[in-house]
């Protein structure tokens, strides 16, 4: 240990190291004290260099280390509990950058959270996740858990702000993951949030950066009845309105808070409290005020107020977000809870939740996210009395169990860290579970990244491993066992590989190597009578109308099986994974071409007749379907009710819910809905062995476990199939209008795009379109035969949408480079039309790129400057932009000059570490897309990517892309 610690001293230097017993009393805990374990030494370094040697100085020395921000986490995460080192980023709290016109900072994880809003500020921008105690968290304490706060229930949780972070893994390896090559890889960066430091540490960040809104709305409500309130919640949900935060406080909260500094004129003869808040622009905003406060009204609100200024606001904020530290006057010691259920369940979880309370003879107080349904019930007790303790743990217990049964999970925001892991098996399976431990072997083989949070596995523990092996050889003879009249089958289908034999050590979660990391012959297709005698297999399983057969091209074919149930799809994926074939899902078929594999594949697995909705409840604004429902057939459903999933992407009205999401494309709409990533909140997949694993939940918020749903979005399908996925709905704006506006120079387009998000109109999309694709959408070029046309479409309330048409027009008609604009308020065509345009083309050539929005005018420039055959290719091809994020997709003329566009492309790769441009290819000819992904291969996060890979397919039989 000394010459550890001299090792690390010459690192951080003398002052940043702790070794001291009574300098380490201040890390042997996090805000949650009922758990304790002091470290064996604190280290503070001040850059990613020095965290790596850090780190990898530790990993040489076999010792575990846990990250740690300001320690108000409430799950005992950032704790060493095995005699290892603390790993303090406090001193890492630079804002490196503040990027006001693409809207985002970079900074170092240990900024805190309110200091961010504090710097972005004078422009009119903050950091939107606001946890309560955002004035000392930190922003990596914020991605470890992927903290909520108050005002989620609209801008969402701290995944959906975090652009890209640098992370040093467990050897001490740097990887650079980002949200922004969507499509193209895997989400990485979102599986990476709220891993509560098990993966790795997060020592920058890239963070997006949200205008303030132009005006709010602060009503408070009283109730006489819980129930009452807890009624109101999804009313006002059901209603269409989405307020920025909806907090709940029942009477003994509220009598608390009144009696402390934190005391704003909450009525004390109340027995619940709704504090709201709308916000968004003027125009509009007292209507949705008015119909909340009639809402509350209806549902028992004995008053409704408003907040009569902005110091009247602010002390409403702060006694609600004063509650924890005013519990103190109820008793001595608190277990604070922290679990979601469907907002449609409040009133029934609420009044069990006190009716556990009374049957434990306990005092439980109230004070919760009311509006995504995540409870913070306060047990209050005194430690002193260990009967009273005991009756405490038994009660959050139940808690937690009745969440469950009611639809919900163990955790919203706090996180399970050492708190709640033995809470896990209430939530998910053996098998959802260690699919999650595969994964943190993939981002940690060593385990040596803050062990025993979350899904407890020891590091190095030979016992440990030697279950997991057990486990899973047992699960294969069970399998086998289970179709005796397919294994003959089986043993005379074609050998793919040198490693067909299951090797169980591939998928343990302390492996160092799996099968996949070997090198494997290639393989030869099956002779016509093997594939006869698979095509009977399969048919057995799905029936012989069920099974047919698929062209690639001339050359290579493949079986095409369609299962009716998950069981039929787990049973083709045991029977082609025990036969070492090749598998690659599919939906809608509808990148079926520009997808085509360049290795074989054997099996077409097609999800069309699972087309099914499962669930749907409005006041909950969720809905689970399987994955072969077309996203047309799910938003018909809902429009009966209102609702829509909001997503636009490459859809002829083909594209399944299973395709959009492997693919996780987003359209123009994403500027202002967001991208799949950020509606997914559940899945069931099916493993290449057919396990089927369940990941995320029903509910809105939930932090239990890994968040894998985000790793299977934008897959491809290259890890599982997607069975069915529980989406995050929205309801249907009451008014959508789009306004036209078309000029010969793109530029002008451009900077009036730019003018209408400067004054805060907040379009729902604006895109910019080359000319020949506005001739091919029907917008008459009445500027001239080669007019750009720049879209710009609003969504609200009506007077909300009329305001910001007038405004829109007022100002485009001043502007001198812009010839022509209408608008056009029957348009949902016009965007249909713009989706399906990539799949409506029989180029040869499709790409997108996404580079800053600042930056898109100067990538279009650049495109432009060049002179003959490649100015000429861009201006005979279709492409829209968006000025909102900075997309941008080509779609080719048919029978391009394909040198033309491929020296474009490459020119354009070349530059993307200089111009921040990230390039994906969507349709190319095979002989391009292997000399695109052929580039980066060694990077340290696509090593990352494979490993990920290896451990959740470690055989590779789903297709590699």
């Amino acid at each position: 240990m000394d010459a550890l610690k001299e090792q690390l001293r010459a690192i951080v230097g003398r002052d940043g190291l702790l070794v001291e017993p009574d300098e380490l009393l201040v890390y042997e805990c996090d805000g949650l004290t009922h758990y304790k374990a002091r470290p064996r030494a604190v280290v503070f370094p001040r850059t990613t260099g020095e965290v790596s040697e850090v780190v990898r100085v530790l990993s040489r020395a076999g010792v575990s280390f846990a990250p740690r921000g300001a320690g108000t986490g409430l799950s005992g995460g950032a704790l060493a509990t095995d005699g290892g080192i603390v790993v303090e980023l406090a001193r890492m709290r630079r804002l490196l950058k503040l990027d006001v016109e693409n809207r985002l900072a970079v900074v170092e994880t240990g900024l805190v959270n309110a200091q961010l809003s504090r710097a972005a500020a004078p422009f009119r921008l903050h950091y939107a996740p606001d946890p309560s105690s955002q004035a000392t968290c930190t922003i990596g304490g914020n991605i470890a858990e992927n903290a909520g706060g108050i005002h989620c229930l609209k801008y969402g949780t701290t995944v959906d702000h975090v652009l890209a972070a640098r992370v040093v893994l467990a050897g001490g390896e740097v990887v650079d993951l980002s949200a922004e090559d969507e499509g193209e890889g895997l989400d990485l960066l979102g599986v990476f949030v709220g891993s509560e430091g098990t993966f790795g540490i997060a020592t920058e960040a890239t963070l997006k950066l949200t205008p303030l809104a132009p005006a709010t709305r602060t009503l408070l409500a009283d109730f006489r009845d819980v129930n009452e309130a807890s009624q109101a919640v999804s009313a006002i949900i059901a209603s269409g309105l989405i307020p920025a935060a909806l907090e709940m406080i029942d009477g003994a909260t509220i009598r608390a808070v009144e009696a402390s500094v934190f005391a704003a004129g909450l009525p004390l003869d109340a027995e619940a409290a709704l504090l709201v808040e709308l916000d968004g622009l003027e125009a509009g905003l007292d209507e949705d005020a008015d119909l909340c406060a009639a809402i509350c009204l209806r549902h028992g609100a004995r008053q409704v107020r408003r907040a009569r200024d902005e110091y009247e606001r602010k002390r409403l904020w702060a006694a609600r977000k004063g509650a924890f530290g005013a519990m103190g006057r109820i008793s001595p010691d608190l277990m604070l809870q922290d679990a979601v259920v469907p907002r449609s369940r409040l009133p029934e979880v609420l009044a069990h939740i006190y009716r556990i309370a009374h049957e434990r003879r306990l005092r439980i107080a109230n004070v919760f996210h009311a509006g995504d349904g995540n409870l913070h019930p306060f047990i209050c007790f005194d430690a002193r009395d260990a009967d009273e303790v005991a009756r405490v743990h038994e009660a959050g217990r139940e808690i937690m169990q009745t969440c469950v049964r009611a639809g919900g999970t163990i955790t919203g925001e706090h996180g399970v860290g050492l708190d709640k892991s033995a809470y896990l098996p209430l939530v998910f399976s053996d098998d959802d579970l260690d699919a999650m431990l595969r994964l943190r072997s993939a981002f940690d083989p060593s385990g040596l990244c803050n062990p025993g949070k979350i899904i407890p596995a020891p590091p190095g523990c030979g016992e440990a491993r030697a279950v997991v092996n057990a486990k899973h050889q047992t699960r294969r003879h069970t399998d086998a066992e289970r179709q005796p009249e397919l294994q003959q089958t089986l043993n005379d289908a074609p050998a793919r590989s040198s490693s067909s034999t299951f090797n169980p050590s591939g998928s343990t979660l302390f492996s160092a190597v799996s099968t996949a990391e070997r090198r494997v012959d290639a393989p030869s297709p099956p002779s016509a009578s093997q594939t006869r005698r698979l095509r009977a297999a399969f048919a057995e399983i799905v029936g012989e109308e069920h099974v047919g057969e698929v062209i690639f091209d001339a050359e290579r074919r493949a079986l095409s099986v369609e299962p009716a149930s998950a069981e039929e799809a787990a049973e083709v994926l045991r029977l082609a994974s025990s036969a070492n074939l090749k598998v690659m899902p599919a939906g809608g078929c509808t990148w079926l071409e520009a997808l085509r594999p360049s290795a074989p594949v054997d099996v077409l697995l097609k999800t069309s007749r699972m087309a099914r909705l499962l669930e749907h409840e409005p006041a909950d604004l969720v809905a689970t379907a399987q994955a072969g429902l077309t996203l047309d057939a799910l938003n018909a459903e809902l429009a009966h009710h209102q609702q829509w999933l909001p997503l636009d992407p490459p859809d002829d009205g083909r594209s399944t819910l299973g395709g959009i999401a492997a693919t996780g494309l987003a359209g123009a709409h994403a500027f202002a809905y967001a991208a799949p990533r950020s509606h997914v909140l559940g899945m069931r997949v099916a493993l290449a062995d057919g396990r089927i694993i369940k990941t995320g939940g029903r509910v809105v918020k939930n932090v239990a476990g890994y968040d894998m749903p985000k790793l299977f979005v934008g897959s491809y399908g290259t890890l599982g199939l997607i069975l069915e996925a529980t989406f995050k709905l929205r309801p249907r704006p009451a008014r959508e209008a789009t306004i036209v506006a078309q000029a010969a120079a793109p530029s002008s387009l451009i900077d009036a795009g730019q003018a209408l998000l400067d004054a805060s109109l907040a379009p729902v999309a604006l895109e910019l379109l080359s000319p020949p694709l506005a001739l091919a959408l029907g917008l008459e070029a009445e500027a001239g035969a080669q007019s750009h046309a720049l879209l710009v479409r609003f969504a609200g309330n009506e007077k909300t949408v009329e305001y910001q048409l007038k405004c829109t027009r007022d100002y485009l008609s001043e502007q001198a480079g812009i010839n022509f604009a209408e608008t056009l308020m029957d348009d949902s065509h016009l965007w249909r039309s713009l989706a399906a345009a990539p799949l409506q083309t029989s180029s040869a050539l499709i790409w997108r790129a996404r580079a800053r929005p600042a930056r898109l005018g100067l990538l279009l420039a650049s495109l432009k400057s060049d002179k003959g055959d490649a100015h000429d290719a861009l201006l005979a091809s279709l492409w829209h932009a968006s000025l909102g994020d900075g997309r941008l997709r080509v779609i080719a003329p048919k029978n391009p000059d394909l040198a033309v566009h491929v020296d474009t492309l490459r020119r354009l790769r070349d530059a993307s570490h200089q111009t921040g441009v990230h390039l994906a290819l969507e349709q190319a000819p095979p002989e391009l897309k292997h000399d695109f992904d052929a580039t980066g291969v060694e990077s340290p996060t696509a090593r990352l990517a494979v490993r990920v890979k290896q451990r959740l397919d470690p055989h590779a039989t789903f297709w590699k892309r």
